[in-house]
């Protein structure tokens, strides 16, 4: 079962689909070194599918929208095991001022993909998006790299499919469940 810890709003339930164990919390100020160590461990090809390029570090305007913990901008949660020193994966919803859509972006450490944590995080930053009246959600992928946007599609009614040369975005109704 995933623990949820909430610093902003009172617990909610968490959903079924939760599992092993993970723990997701919203990210804090503190959580800015376990979060280059969760950089640090993810391979060259992780890094680049999560931020379409090859970077040695995370990008320093995102890890700050990140760290600041303004939800209403930038809602960020993180994932760990039993010590919240050792990240292993961040998600977030950027909400532009004025935009009608959030945009996800989840980076999983590579020894904890396909492990149920992508899923213990979305799970818990789509319901904080629904209480902010968030009412949709954008993701793109790289080319080949659809899994993100089939598990979208799994959970969220999709409104808009396109595939470009730069791969495959959705965009994808929050209900307000």
């Amino acid at each position: 079962m995933t623990t949820v810890i909430e610093q902003v709003a009172p617990p909610r339930p968490m959903p079924a689909a939760a599992l092993h164990g993970w723990q997701v919390a919203v990210v804090r100020p503190a959580d800015a070194a376990a979060l280059h160590g969760l950089f640090a461990a993810c391979s060259e090809d992780t890094v680049r599918r999560r931020f379409f390029g090859r970077l040695r570090a995370f990008p320093a305007d995102y890890l700050a929208h990140v760290l600041a913990g303004r939800a209403e901008v930038h809602d960020a949660v993180v994932a760990y095991g039993a010590d919240r020193a050792r990240l292993v994966g961040l998600a977030s919803l950027a909400l532009p001022p004025g935009s009608p859509v959030a945009e996800l972006g989840v980076l999983v450490g590579d020894a904890w993909q396909r492990q149920g944590v992508g899923r213990a995080m979305l799970d818990v930053l789509l319901a904080r998006a629904r209480d902010r009246g968030v009412l949709r959600v954008s993701a793109a992928v790289l080319p080949g790299r659809s899994a993100l946007l089939g598990a979208l599609g799994r959970h969220l009614p999709a409104e808009h499919l396109a595939h470009s040369a730069d791969g495959p975005s959705g965009v994808y109704k929050l209900d307000r469940t």
